[in-house]
């Protein structure tokens, strides 16, 4: 009687579990304009994708095969979609033709707050020692930090060409986007979109006989405060009462949409640059989006997750603060292209995301 009762909850459960990681693949597909729903669940896609995969477990450990082979089949037929959000490959990171290596990073200002922040990034990027590195939020204060001669003059020293856009600028300093390539850049602009803090440009650039597009973005933030951010680490260390919950829940699941749809009209004009061009085209950068959402489906049409085919194995995240660990930041690359590896690179914590390089070689 216990086990037929047990076993009841679970087909519930199960049938619960599978419901919200559908309303989360939904979320790429339905404008969050039409439908906000999928949105939230959107962002705990590597919870369902777990849950899933401990009830296939369990239904095994049960004998139950039909149980089972209905959560395989569902798994199957979504793997596409699920696997940008957990990598269940290894990348090969052996290879003879001549490769691009990209870095994108969104620097936080260099968190120049700290003095020694432009110090540790910038030479953390002189080892990385990308071809191409496309970074967000690159600017400089006015009274403290490195100056706006000095985070140039490191560049120079390594990058001849540089794209450079300062989208902000206020009293206290500059802040934008900056493409700095070793290839010739022959053609710079900005992509027109409503925005009052974020941007996208590309820059053309010359690699051998080929011309690449690469679109260096920073797309909508969520506008999550300091209140906004706190919570999710109080969350998890459980010091929330209930009515705090749902009270930060409501404030924070608004702004969450909010951000969404701002995104869907930026993420349009980005697909519109790629449209445009013959050129292969990389689309890269902060967009404050996860794998499978609105955003990242629209920017995303026709392109590799350069994470998806050249990744560790299983879950990864860029966003490092608060416990609010999202991949955020994408590298998305034209099929001309063939991934050898890309990486999440945590051993550099000074800004609040973490940088996200990956090498590529040119199918011939």
């Amino acid at each position: 009687m216990l086990r037929s009762f047990v076993k009841y909850i679970m087909v519930v459960v199960t049938g619960f579990i599978v419901f919200c990681y559908f309303l989360g693949l939904l979320a790429g597909w339905v404008s969050p304009e039409k439908m906000a729903l999928p949105t939230y669940f959107v962002m705990a896609m590597p919870l369902w994708i777990l849950l899933i995969i401990g009830l296939l477990i369990f239904w095994l450990c049960c004998k139950k095969w039909i149980h089972a082979l209905i959560i395989i089949a569902i798994m199957a037929l979504t793997f596409g979609q699920w696997r940008n959000v957990i990598t269940i490959n290894k990348p090969n990171l052996t290879t003879e033709k001549e490769t691009i290596k990209i870095l994108t990073f969104n620097t936080h200002i260099f968190n120049n707050q700290n003095d020694d922040g432009f110090k540790k990034i910038a030479q953390f990027i002189k080892e990385t020692d990308a071809d191409i590195v496309c970074l967000q939020e690159f600017g400089y204060f006015h009274r403290y930090g490195a100056s706006k001669q000095e985070i140039l003059k490191f560049f120079d020293s390594i990058y001849p060409h540089r794209h450079l856009w300062f989208k902000n600028q206020h009293k206290w300093g500059e802040n934008g986007l900056a493409t700095f390539s070793r290839y010739p850049i022959i053609k710079k602009k900005k992509i027109e979109y409503q925005s009052a803090d974020n941007i996208s440009i590309y820059s053309d650039i010359i690699v051998d006989n080929d011309t690449i597009r690469i679109i260096n973005n920073h797309l909508e933030s969520n506008k999550l405060n300091k209140e906004d951010r706190q919570f999710t680490s109080k969350l998890v260390e459980g010091n929330n009462n209930k009515h705090e919950i749902l009270d930060a829940g409501m404030k924070i699941g608004l702004r969450l949409v909010a951000g969404a749809k701002n995104r869907i009209q930026q993420a349009k004009a980005v697909r519109n640059t790629i449209d445009e061009t013959d050129y292969k085209t990389i689309a890269l950068g902060d967009f404050n989006d996860v794998p499978l959402s609105y955003t990242y489906n629209i920017i995303g049409k026709n392109l590799q997750d350069a994470y998806a085919l050249g990744g560790n194995w299983g879950y990864h995240w860029t966003y490092n603060r608060n416990a609010m660990i999202f991949a955020i930041d994408h590298i998305l690359v034209d099929k001309k292209f063939e991934v050898v590896d890309c990486k999440v690179h945590k051993e550099i914590k000074v800004s609040d995301h973490y940088p996200l390089s990956c090498t590529i070689q040119i199918k011939k």
